[in-house]
């Protein structure tokens, strides 16, 4: 097999694929999270990842961890590519839904094809004070 290579890995609020052409459109990418409390569990996202120089159907593991050294999976995916044309890039989309952050930190994302780490990337999720209100009251 040779060696893949990672084209895209983005977090988004929306990834839409166009019917007929299939092409993509992320809407809304970012690698920052806020939240006054924690834990938390943001409203529904999508992961894409895209890669290249697949030769044949390949197993993948997508994992997002707390960056600690704790190894505390929040989310794991798993599934298959399916390569119909070696020329062409493999695609993958996740909607991301009822994901549970236990702490503000860093969280790596990690795409892992077979046995090859072929990518990662770095979401922060950030502790951010509450807001205040008229009132005194937190929000």
């Amino acid at each position: 097999m040779s060696e893949p290579v990672l084209l895209a890995l983005l977090c988004a609020d929306r990834v839409i694929v166009e019917e007929g052409n299939h092409k993509k459109s992320i809407i809304g990418s970012f690698d920052n999270f806020f939240s006054p409390k924690f834990p938390v569990v943001f409203p529904p996202w999508f992961i894409y990842a895209a890669v290249a120089n697949l030769s044949e159907d390949s197993d993948f593991t997508l994992n997002l961890v707390k960056d600690d050294g704790s190894d505390s999976v929040v989310i794991g995916f798993t599934g298959r590519f399916k390569v119909t044309d070696p020329r062409s890039k493999s695609d993958i989309i996740f909607q991301v839904a009822n994901a549970k952050f236990p702490s503000a930190g860093d969280y790596m994302l990690t795409l892992t094809i077979g046995t090859e780490r072929v990518g990662s990337r770095i979401l922060h999720v950030k502790d951010v004070p509450p807001l205040q209100i008229t009132g005194g009251q937190n929000v």
